[in-house]
């Protein structure tokens, strides 16, 4: 497989032609799953690559390399669509880093601080946004109970705006 560079122009490049691929404003119609990296260009209907493995019995989760293949053999094991995600993200590594041609022992130090962040990056990235959405959800169902629920209760005045 060729490898990428880390070069931002062709990294934007490569994301519009995925998103064209899989259609500009396509998203999986089971999970509602929107980053085109993550879709599965011909399934139709569309589905993202978790959903896609869902529904033909095959695993939904892949071994990866976390300091890059050519830096460590530590492999762990992550749902499909983080394969992608954490894989596309090794591509903005530094080229030689990625690569480590010689077998550097501080370019595999390096592959594998940098695979150690993004690997800690997606989960803390992921969980916030799992909290987002509980609290967006309870919202929800708070104001479909009791109104405007916090007011006259002890969240009155965390309001934005009420310093």
């Amino acid at each position: 497989m060729a490898r990428r560079s880390n070069d931002p122009i062709k990294s934007g490049a490569r994301k519009a032609k995925t998103r064209r691929r899989v259609g500009v404003n396509a998203t999986c119609t089971q999970c509602a799953e929107k980053r085109a990296e993550q879709l599965v260009r011909r399934s139709r209907p569309k589905l993202c690559l978790r959903c896609y493995a869902r529904k033909h019995g095959t695993k939904e989760t892949e071994g990866h390399h976390l300091g890059a293949e050519a830096n460590s053999p530590v492999i762990v094991e992550v749902p499909i669509t983080d394969h992608r995600t954490l894989t596309e993200a090794q591509y903005e590594w530094p080229p030689k880093t990625w690569r480590n041609p010689d077998g550097s022992p501080l370019l595999a130090i390096a592959g594998t601080l940098r695979g150690i962040a993004d690997f800690i990056s997606d989960l803390i990235v992921a969980f916030i946004n799992h909290l987002a959405e509980a609290a967006e959800d309870i919202d929800a169902w708070l104001r479909d109970k009791y109104g405007l629920w916090w007011k006259d209760g002890p969240y009155d005045g965390w309001q934005p705006g009420n310093a």
